[in-house]
């Protein structure tokens, strides 16, 4: 609100008082200002009260209501318009949705339903070639008539045919064999069926067959050679190759018994005839194990033995190793292989009255290690 002057009267009066106090000329509502010097004026004036400039006549209040009533009227006929055509392209829109769908989903289902079946297709194929497969591994013909029943359009099928056949052929032959099995039975088999699956068997059972015989023929050393040549690698090559390593350490060969012999004919012609205490050192380890009985024996027990026996018309002791000599080897305290010697020796005593001769056959055992040294001996009688 502003205190303006009147512009009938120029009185002062306010610009929202309905009329002017002092002339009357209504106020509110009838006033608009002048575009030269701005002072207000009345609707109904044609010059400005205040510098004379004159005003153009007011725009009818009708005219300016017809006016835009008109213009509210062609944007109401637009919008109208542009509401028809987005209608018109709605429904198109809308009648053509339902049947683009439609096909889109025919097409899935086409789609759906070709993977799903070369799918499955392969799978079968899959199935089948496991199937196949694994029938090259069983011999029970039975697997083979079950291949057949249900892959009758398989390209393995005459194989597999005969392969059934051969296989029906074998068990009947294998039957055969089991109610009388032989070595020879047992390699007929395998040279009627070269690539069964049973040549394993075979393998096992002559196995088997040649280690009874060997074990009947008291597991000499011939027989286990025999065994270990027709199974390098059998199921009991471990054991017979042991055995045959045990027998040939406990054989004596020639040498070595002439090695023994040696060693006791020096031990009974010095040692003992001529009571030489550096033949008994040289003939025994520091101590014997035994000698006799007597437990930890030296030097000194050996030459007071041989001592004894030369009385006061002894002249002179003479000894002969027999010929037949009993040799086994033996493990040692020590784990080195020995040799447990059991012999005839003879003793033939010379005395001073040539018509008295003594004669004596002792039995000698005696345990003698590889470096010739004795361990070990009982004489008697």
């Amino acid at each position: 609100m502003s205190i303006i002057k009147c512009p009938e009267c120029r009185g002062q009066v306010s610009t929202m008082a309905g009329t002017c106090p002092h002339c009357g000329t209504s106020i509110s509502g009838h006033l608009r200002n002048c575009p030269k010097c701005g002072s207000y004026c009345l609707d109904s004036q044609d010059k400005c009260p205040e510098c004379g400039n004159l005003l153009e006549a007011p725009v009818a209040e009708s005219t300016l209501t017809s006016s835009r009533g008109e213009e509210a009227l062609k944007g109401n006929a637009g919008e109208q318009e542009q509401l028809a055509e987005t209608s018109t392209s709605g429904k198109k829109k809308k009648k053509n949705t339902p049947l683009r769908g439609l096909v889109g989903a025919i097409i899935f289902l086409i789609l759906l339903c070709t993977g799903y079946y070369f799918y499955d297709k392969q799978r079968l194929q899959q199935e089948e070639q496991a199937e196949y497969e694994r029938l090259l591994t069983v011999t029970n013909p039975d697997y083979c008539q079950r291949f057949l029943n249900t892959y009758p359009d398989s390209k393995h099928y005459e194989e597999i045919n005969e392969r059934m056949r051969m296989l029906q052929a074998e068990a009947e032959e294998w039957e055969q064999l089991h109610k009388h099995i032989t070595r020879d039975g047992v390699l007929r088999f395998m040279q009627n069926h070269p690539e069964s699956l049973r040549q394993r068997i075979c393998e096992d059972m002559l196995d088997s067959i040649d280690w009874q015989k060997a074990q009947a023929a008291g597991g000499e050393e011939e027989a286990l050679t025999e065994y270990l040549a027709q199974h390098p690698s059998g199921i009991h090559a471990s054991e017979a190759a042991e055995k045959k390593n045990a027998l040939l350490l406990a054989k004596v060969t020639p040498g070595e018994r002439a090695m023994l012999r040696g060693t006791l004919e020096a031990f009974f012609t010095n040692a003992i005839a001529r009571q030489d205490s550096v033949a008994a050192r040289a003939a025994i380890p520091d101590t014997m194990m035994s000698f006799n009985g007597m437990k930890d024996v030296g030097v000194e027990a050996i030459v007071k033995y041989a001592s004894e026996k030369m009385a006061t018309d002894v002249i002179g002791l003479h000894y002969l190793v027999g010929q037949q000599i009993n040799v086994r080897k033996e493990t040692l305290p020590d784990g080195n292989i020995g040799f447990a010697v059991e012999v005839g020796v003879q003793e033939t005593i010379s005395r001073s009255d040539t018509n008295l001769p003594t004669s004596n056959l002792y039995r000698v055992s005696a345990l003698i290690n590889q470096e010739q040294k004795i361990l070990r001996m009982n004489i008697s009688k």
